[in-house]
């Protein structure tokens, strides 16, 4: 199986506001976004929901709209495409557990439900399709169009228990590092912080992901900095892999000209380029 990317983004970095902020692949390109007959609806079916602390609730629902004119003239101030995620989440989110959405809510809510929220509110304003261009490294073809559904097409990882698996360890040389998924809130943080290097991004992520070492409280960045190495891989890799939400970036379709199956590359930046 080859890859087919129309803009290269890893995965990590899509679900955080694109940490690296990667510009489109010049090999590839993203064709114009074709428009479903049926647009789907606005309800939408959280993976990990929002929590309130003081009800005791948890509310697994949402509700988006369709962008507009002014979301549009909004959305085109903004050169940093992080910004532009955010934008697209604090105006199209209209409710959540049938309370009108506010910026405390979305931040709370872990990436992969914004990320998801996103692909939603693309498929209620453009439609389900995406056709992209790409070329086979098995037969040659060039400049094919494969057409992504993101009904079926783009699987979603789910948490088999909302509340329990917001939480796991992780079993690494220094010991058990016990972590959490990242949220609304890191994402901000890291699209504030896109100047800086991926290490140092690599740090922002675990020092707000991971909670104890060896059961040590995290107190501080000292005790992410003094990490080996491989266990900071391994507790990213392991944030990847099991990180709830959409995966655009591991979607399989046959190729159009010897069917032999390709992958295709996607970030949520992609669904909303023109």
């Amino acid at each position: 199986m080859e890859t087919i990317n129309p803009l290269q983004n890893p995965k990590l970095a899509n679900e955080l506001a694109e940490k690296a902020m990667a510009e489109p692949d010049a090999k590839v390109q993203e064709v114009e976004t074709l428009k479903a007959a049926a647009l789907p609806s606005g309800e939408v079916e959280l993976l990990a929901g929002h929590y309130n602390p003081f009800t005791g609730d948890l509310y697994m629902s949402a509700q988006v709209r369709e962008l507009n004119g002014a979301d549009e003239e909004a959305i085109s101030k903004l050169s940093n495409i992080g910004s532009v995620l955010l934008t697209i989440l604090s105006r199209a989110v209209v409710s959540i557990g049938g309370e009108k959405a506010t910026s405390e809510m979305l931040e709370e809510l872990l990436s992969g439900d914004r990320d998801l929220l996103l692909l939603h509110i693309r498929k209620i304003t453009f439609g389900s399709t995406v056709p992209v261009y790409g070329s086979c490294t098995y037969c040659g073809s060039e400049d094919q169009e494969i057409v992504v559904d993101l009904d079926n097409d783009v699987k979603i990882v789910k948490l088999n228990d909302p509340v329990s698996d917001r939480e796991f360890v992780i079993d690494c040389k220094v010991g058990p590092v016990e972590v959490v998924f990242p949220t609304g809130k890191l994402q901000k943080k890291m699209i504030q912080n896109s100047n800086k290097t991926a290490a140092e991004l690599d740090t922002m992520l675990l020092r707000d992901c991971i909670q104890s070492i060896n059961g040590v409280p995290v107190m501080n960045d000292s005790q992410i900095l003094n990490l080996g190495l491989m266990d900071r891989r391994k507790i990213l890799s392991e944030l990847i892999e099991k990180n709830p939400g959409p995966e655009l970036s591991d979607i399989r379709k046959p190729c159009g000209a010897c069917s032999k199956e390709v992958i295709i590359s996607l970030s949520l930046a992609d669904l909303f380029r023109s």
